[in-house]
């Protein structure tokens, strides 16, 4: 007995190391470029479990060994700014109270979906995403998966929803190919930028004028993981816990995707953030899909040192914007830098998307004269 007593003890040694040090290394995977080493990018999408993980062990250690104990809680200062990340807290921040109506910027992103309705609901044959553009009340809105409206499958879109849409938003950029867009109340410039090779990612920028206020625009929608109907049954099953045949072999396959889709992210969001530099805009709003969780690679990479995330700024968290697939992930992000600061967050409710809408309000900081 004492004999298993040691064993059972080591192993509960080497449970708790592995369990304290794969957090550190997913807490700070956003360091890491995916082109160099791609799985501490995929360890990252697993830190909130490990988080729960280590305070289970650190507690029940306690109670077993306090030495031991300590090495769940450095795990948990050491991931200090990644808990930030996914859990920002700030309560009493959420309303724009005290702002001037005439000096903010209501701002809406949103993937679209393509339009497709992801429950099939079609009220009163209309299309609810167009819908909640409509009533959105943003002032401009980057949206991701949509080219020109007129041009897009009907799936319930109707004319006179189109109609209301142009109405609303009477200036429109669209990188059609890529399938990203900006609607905008206020007049807006195209700005070129250079795309991404992938036909399933890419970036539309606009120059906006609001008062004496220019603001670069940017709507963003990063590589996708491009999992095929087989890979997500396999998630499925490997959700439900009943996986059967080559679990193996189908794994890899998926690893391989995942792998493959964080280096093109990296490659993208470096090549964003050079064209980014030489534009040399003091304000910017840059949103959209980027496919991967706050903190990230990309995200640091495109935000660089100047830009800041509207989420971990000013919201209370966790959030979920990605809800298809049990795949349940904030991936959908606002960042911003200049003459703005955000003073609301809200990610909306409507499904019709397989993303959620988030919504910003920015407060101008420079009063037209």
């Amino acid at each position: 007995m004492p004999r298993v007593a040691t064993v059972f003890k080591w192993l509960w040694l080497a449970m708790t190391i592995a369990v304290a040090g794969t957090t550190i290394i997913s807490a700070n995977s956003g360091l890491i470029n995916p082109l160099d080493i791609t799985w501490p990018s995929m360890l990252a999408m697993a830190f909130p479990f490990l988080i729960v993980a280590d305070v289970v062990l650190g507690i029940i250690n306690l109670f077993i060994n306090k030495w031991v104990a300590g090495v769940q809680w450095l795990a948990l200062i050491c991931s200090v700014t990644a808990i930030g990340n996914w859990f920002p807290v700030h309560p009493f921040a959420r309303e724009a109270s005290g702002v001037d109506n005439d000096n903010v910027i209501k701002f809406m992103s949103y993937n679209t979906f393509g339009f497709a309705d992801a429950q099939n609901c079609f009220p009163d044959s209309t299309n609810r995403t167009a819908t909640s553009i409509i009533n959105s009340g943003a002032d401009i809105i980057c949206l991701q998966e949509v080219g020109r409206l007129g041009e897009m499958p009907k799936r319930g879109l109707t004319d006179e929803q189109i109609d209301s849409i142009n109405e609303v938003y009477p200036y429109f950029a669209s990188e059609e190919e890529k399938m990203v867009s900006i609607l905008s109340k206020y007049p807006l410039r195209e700005v070129y930028l250079d795309q991404p090779v992938s036909p399933h990612s890419g970036w539309q920028a606009a120059e906006v004028i609001i008062g004496n206020d220019t603001i670069l625009v940017v709507s963003v929608h990063l590589q996708s993981f491009g999992l095929d109907a087989e890979d997500k049954i396999l998630y499925h099953s490997i959700t439900d816990g009943s996986v059967s045949g080559n679990m193996a072999d189908a794994g890899l396959v998926i690893y391989h995707k995942l792998s493959d889709a964080f280096e093109l992210r990296a490659a993208q969001a470096e090549k964003l953030r050079h064209q980014l530099d030489s534009l040399n805009y003091t304000n910017v709003i840059l949103s959209g899909d980027f496919n991967d969780i706050a903190g990230c690679y990309p995200m640091r990479t495109i935000a660089g040192d100047d830009m800041r995330s509207v989420f971990r700024t000013i919201a209370t968290g966790p959030v979920i914007t990605y809800h298809s697939d049990r795949f349940f992930f904030n991936i959908d992000h606002v960042l911003y830098q200049g003459d703005v600061t955000p003073v609301r967050y809200r990610r909306g409710s409507i499904k019709s998307s397989d993303h959620y809408p988030i919504y910003v309000t920015f407060r101008r900081d420079r009063h037209d004269r």
